[in-house]
């Protein structure tokens, strides 16, 4: 064999050995991923639920079997003017906007149940110093205070939707800055809305079913105003999901488009963004999710309950029977 031939075959060679080696990494780092998202995967606890097998429940005389294909996370809005700046337990900051978001790596379906900050819950209390001190029933945006870092603070809140959610397995959580959302809203181009109502505030003033295109400075308004009367959180909490809606839907759009757009989303966000994903579960869910268009893609399920004006604050009672259907709807596939 000629020389040039040798060299060729061993280049080759060497050229497909480094290949096969990445792809082996990247299937071993995604697969890990996939099994931090999974490793706390058990079925809801509640007296209504029937548990028949590892995979199966009962539930109102029918069965369901856990989706194994969900992998899910809490995100969190927070609004504070001291960006990552922690202070003692019991006074860092509340957690503004609060749902925990699912996608199933099967179907590429996207859902988000949205969570009332006024949700009241059972919330670890912990000292100035850090020891547990017992726990409160309190709204659920109050949980955040309870830390002494963004960490801290994150999985508090993240207990106690665990709690609220009859403990079913969310793996990991995604703190942001509300800054952050200014400067994603910028960065994108605006985010087109129609205004679900009036809205009259020093910062944003908007007509019901006016059509806008909101900069960074106006999204955090129009995502964040709050009036003083009992429903006002709620009709809040439906500007969070149109408003969410349209952003993923323009930014997925955009990064379709163009790869290169990741850099600059990252560079922005990192200092508003706060988690504990690890890199392989961002692997994994790169590996499975880049396709999905999440704006268009994205299912909301509501829990219902009960508004009244509390002593300190208003209060939402979650009903527990539209608690289990949600989950139940959501983490688990009827039979």
């Amino acid at each position: 064999m000629k020389k040039w031939k040798k060299i060729t075959i061993i280049v080759v060679s060497v050229i497909l050995s480094i290949i096969l080696a990445l792809v082996g990494a990247f299937l071993v780092i995604t697969y890990i991923g996939e099994t931090q998202f999974h490793q706390d995967d058990t079925h809801i606890s509640a007296d209504e639920v029937t548990i028949e097998d590892e995979d199966t429940i009962s539930y109102n005389g029918k069965k369901y079997t856990l989706n194994k294909n969900i992998v899910s996370f809490l995100v969190m809005g927070i609004d504070r003017d001291n960006v990552n700046e922690n202070f003692s337990s019991g006074a860092n900051g509340q957690a503004d906007v609060i749902f925990v978001a699912t996608i199933d790596t099967e179907t590429k379906k996207a859902c988000i149940i949205p969570i009332s900050r006024e949700t009241m819950v059972d919330v670890n209390l912990f000292t100035k110093d850090g020891k547990y001190a017992g726990t409160k029933r309190e709204q659920l945006c109050l949980a955040y205070a309870y830390g002494n870092s963004t960490e801290q603070s994150s999985e508090n809140v993240l207990t106690s939707v665990r709690r609220l959610l009859y403990n079913i397995n969310i793996s990991s959580y995604v703190t942001i800055e509300m800054e952050g959302v200014e400067k994603l809203t910028d960065l994108v181009g605006g985010v087109d809305i129609t205004s679900l109502e009036d809205l009259n505030s020093t910062k944003l003033t908007l007509k019901k079913g006016q059509k806008t295109t909101l900069n960074g400075n106006q999204a955090h308004t129009y995502i964040a105003y709050r009036d003083d009367d009992v429903e006002a959180n709620a009709r809040r909490m439906e500007r969070q999901k149109q408003f969410l809606s349209a952003l993923l839907n323009k930014t997925s759009n955009q990064v379709l488009n163009d790869y290169s757009k990741l850099v600059a989303l990252y560079s922005t966000m990192t200092p508003y963004f706060n988690s504990d994903i690890s890199f392989a579960q961002i692997a994994y869910l790169a590996q499975n999710c880049l396709s999905i268009n999440f704006g268009d893609a994205i299912e909301y399920k509501s829990i219902d309950g009960t508004l009244t004006e509390g002593e300190q604050w208003i209060e939402f009672e979650a009903d527990k029977e539209s608690i289990l259907q949600t989950v139940i709807d959501v983490f688990y596939i009827p039979q």
